[in-house]
């Protein structure tokens, strides 16, 4: 059967997403309030999933929307193939090796978090079990540093 985003926002959030915008799927303890260690910036919407510990899944999410949205590639902490190699491999499965950018976890990956869409909070409680979805299609790569700090007009004349 061929799965689709039942959730109402969640379906809206996909389906406004345009190439290069991203969205951050969350794990269960991603900190999201303003008394969060690293609190989430009020411009990014912010939708929680999480039904009871451990569902939905991040694999549940991140794999119902890479098959329903337009998804080229993943970034994910560097930690998370070592603490968490089974949603890394998942990941690297979705995409393949060479769209699953690692970056270091605190402070940039949360930085990140901050340019991106929205935050899609899951009930997993796996060690990042999380990840970075950039909207897009196949295409030539959106270069790391466009997705960091976006494209900037040129002020000089």
């Amino acid at each position: 059967m061929k799965r689709r985003i039942l959730n109402e926002r969640l379906a809206a959030i996909v389906a406004s997403l345009r190439h290069g915008e991203m969205l951050f799927i969350a794990d269960a303890g991603s900190g999201t309030s303003a008394k969060a260690l690293y609190p989430l910036d009020l411009s990014v919407e912010y939708l929680d999933l999480g039904a009871v510990a451990g569902s939905p899944s991040f694999q549940d999410i991140a794999g119902t929307l890479v098959e329903v949205g337009d998804f080229e590639s993943a970034i994910v902490t560097d930690m998370m193939p070592e603490v968490n190699p089974k949603d890394y491999e998942f990941v690297v499965g979705l995409f393949g090796e060479d769209k699953v950018t690692r970056m270091s976890y605190i402070p940039d990956y949360y930085e990140l978090r901050d340019r991106c869409r929205a935050v899609i909070q899951t009930g997993d409680y796996g060690v990042h079990a999380q990840a970075i979805l950039v909207a897009g299609y196949p295409s030539d790569d959106i270069p790391m540093e466009w997705l960091w700090h976006g494209i900037r007009r040129r002020t000089d004349a």
